[in-house]
């Protein structure tokens, strides 16, 4: 990934008033969970927008050998990069916190990201260590629901995010390629839940 170099940030879009994905995080928003939109994350944790120079081939490649989005054809990975945003963040950098809402999801390019879940009894589970090519926060996006784990970089780490009033602009405008990205990233949650539900059953 030394492809990828810094860039000036942009300008904030205006969020969406409405969309199926944005508007689940509104109703939800009603809830005793705190609600932290990528805008606010991304300056507590020091992001740094990046321009890959080639994002579809780096994509390609880090999930190249992942038994699930390997299907992602290169087609749908062209098109899907123009509703990314790519950002360098530095290590012990809290991505995702437990029990909090959240509107975005992450794909790891490079370095590394710990993942854990504290559990009823205040302990603390350590369920896995990512790698290139990893997806994080899919579930609380498709299910407007608080996050399951906490995600913190180990490492410096290179990210694409993917926000919910983004992927609502995918399936208006390009719902062939949204519904392909979906089905992908279910199949993958449904193996990743199995994996953590067999780690932290007594």
């Amino acid at each position: 990934m030394n492809r990828l170099h810094s860039a000036s940030p942009a300008d904030e879009p205006a969020e969406a008033d409405t969309g199926f994905f944005l508007h689940g995080f509104q109703q939800a928003s009603t809830s005793q969970a705190p609600y932290v939109l990528w805008s606010q994350r991304r300056k507590a944790i020091h992001a740094q927008l990046l321009a890959p120079a080639d994002p579809a081939t780096a994509l390609r490649m880090v999930w190249a050998q992942d038994a699930a989005l390997s299907l992602l054809q290169s087609p749908f990975i062209d098109q899907m990069v123009q509703y990314l945003e790519f950002y360098q963040v530095p290590a012990l950098q809290t991505l995702i916190q437990q029990g909090e809402l959240g509107d975005y999801m992450l794909i790891v390019l490079s370095g590394q990201v710990r993942v854990e879940r504290q559990l009823a009894s205040g302990q603390t589970v350590h369920l896995a260590d990512t790698h290139p090519g990893e997806v994080l926060g899919e579930m609380s996006l498709f299910d407007s629901s608080p996050r399951f784990s906490s995600c913190i970089t180990t490492t410096d780490c290179a990210l694409a995010v993917l926000k919910a009033d983004t992927l609502d602009a995918m399936m208006e405008l390009d719902a062939s390629t949204a519904a392909y990205l979906l089905a992908l990233f279910a199949r993958k949650l449904s193996t990743r839940l199995r994996q953590t539900s067999a780690r932290i059953e007594p």
